[in-house]
């Protein structure tokens, strides 16, 4: 009895063995009790804390939304704060940059409570379903889209370097003693374009890539290195944006908590893993399919285009692009009279002058006394003006001087400055011969060069 010979085969071959077939994920456990209870609870806070985006990222609706939903948290956050929990200090709602003031931590606060309140009641009408897959997978969408719009904004204002400036004049002849811990941080980051771009870089890197459910683990990865260094230059050097960083390094590590097992496998267990499941939350047609993706992908480009338009705006008006104003610079105080009587710089006079740092925005007085006194500034030698405000607005206090340029390299100032009649002569210090800004890159150093 003979053999048959497969069909397309060579006598003598050996027919191929079939591939073993990849074994299919397996089907989702029942969660636990506290798990399901975990979950309803970041869910709850996730959706109040951040109401209304992704609606107040999009154009021409952005600005008056977030403006609505700040007034309501503003009414509402010192009205329980007082009627409920019984604080009788003011909170003050007043936009000054820091985003750790009293009532951003009570607004964190009641949201912390209202979702602990949507939690439970939650729990009681839900009590019997034993998991959230499809919940679970749309508040994940949420997060990775919530935080990449945060990590691009902050990414392109160090890419194009507009958060940190260049160190101003009256940073760079400012004694290191003087200095806060934000300054020394805000100055040491300013000085470096190219840090400034390694650290945006990376941000804008871990955003991209949270925007697409195949790179979400890798952008995690990245978001968690670089909101952990974030986070700890926050805390220790007392940068009022604590709450905030912290919270977007926390919802780096919730996108990262299903993979934790899997990582775990590859880096430290060295075994196998299961590959993920990177199913959308709903099931759509082609054409909805598509059509998603379109809006999806013109969400993307509408991202990318306002915050780089904006940061580049930003370094055109603030940022280190600025243009420099015709009284920029160091000047030291060479003559100081005041109502008639020539001052000597002896060093302790509380009225002597020592010297000006005028910069792109703002005038740093220091006296004889080391105390100084900052002003807002404006005036050239061409208006013959020198104006010092102590604030912004209309309503701030000014002193106006009459200014005469005798020289390129002196200013004389003449007016009347707390109280007595000044007349001022001021030579131009040649601040390129700072060793911080003359010292340069250097390949080959024989020995370290700190000074």
């Amino acid at each position: 009895m003979t053999t048959a010979t497969p069909l397309h085969s060579e006598p003598g071959s050996v027919a191929p063995v079939p591939a073993a077939p990849v074994p299919a994920p397996p089907a989702p456990e029942s969660w636990s009790p506290a798990k399901r209870i975990a979950f309803r609870f970041v869910c709850a806070f996730v959706l109040i804390y951040c109401f209304a985006f992704p609606l107040d990222a999009l154009p021409f609706i952005d600005r008056p939304l977030s403006t609505a939903i700040s007034g309501f948290w503003q009414v509402v956050v010192p009205w329980v704060a007082r009627h409920v929990v019984g604080y009788e200090q003011e909170l003050s709602i007043a936009t000054s940059g820091s985003g750790d003031k009293a009532i951003d931590y009570a607004q964190t606060a009641l949201c912390l409570v209202l979702a602990f309140i949507a939690a439970s009641v939650w729990s009681v009408i839900d009590r019997r379903r034993t998991l959230y897959v499809k919940a679970h997978d749309f508040l994940r969408v949420y997060v990775r889209y919530m935080l990449a719009l945060a990590m691009l904004s902050y990414g392109f204002a160090k890419v194009f370097k507009s958060q940190f400036p260049f160190p101003t004049v009256d940073r760079l002849t400012q004694p290191l003693g003087e200095f806060s811990p934000m300054g020394l941080l805000w100055t040491f980051m300013g000085f470096s374009p190219g840090y400034n771009l390694f650290t945006g870089g990376a941000e804008v890197l871990g955003g991209l890539l949270l925007l697409f459910r195949r790179t979400t683990t890798l952008g995690s990865l990245v978001v968690v290195g670089v909101m952990s260094n974030v986070v700890a230059l926050n805390f220790f050097y007392d940068v009022p944006v604590k709450l905030y960083s912290t919270l977007l390094l926390l919802y780096a590590v919730f996108l990262l908590l299903p993979d934790l097992r899997r990582l775990a496998d590859v880096f430290v267990f060295n075994r196998a893993t299961q590959p993920a499941v990177l199913d959308t939350p709903f099931a759509f047609s082609s054409r909805v399919t598509w059509a998603l993706r379109g809006v999806k992908l013109l969400f993307i480009g509408w991202l990318l285009y306002s915050n780089a338009s904006r940061n580049l705006e930003g370094h055109a008006k603030w940022g280190d692009g600025a243009p420099l104003p015709p009284l920029y610079g160091l000047y030291e105080v060479e003559s100081f009279t005041r109502d008639g009587q020539v001052l000597p710089p002896l060093l302790g006079d509380t009225s002597r002058w020592r010297s000006l740092a005028i910069g792109r925005f703002r005038m740093t007085l220091r006296k004889m006394d080391d105390s100084t006194q900052r002003y807002h500034v404006s005036g050239s030698p061409e208006t013959r003006t020198l104006v010092l405000a102590e604030g912004r607005g209309e309503d701030a206090k000014k002193t106006t001087f009459t200014l005469e340029q005798p020289d390129p390299e002196h200013l004389v100032i003449q007016g009347t400055f707390e109280g007595a009649a000044l007349h001022v002569r001021v030579r131009k210090v040649d601040t390129s011969q700072l060793q911080l800004l003359n010292r340069g890159f250097n390949w080959v150093q024989e020995v370290p060069f700190n000074r």
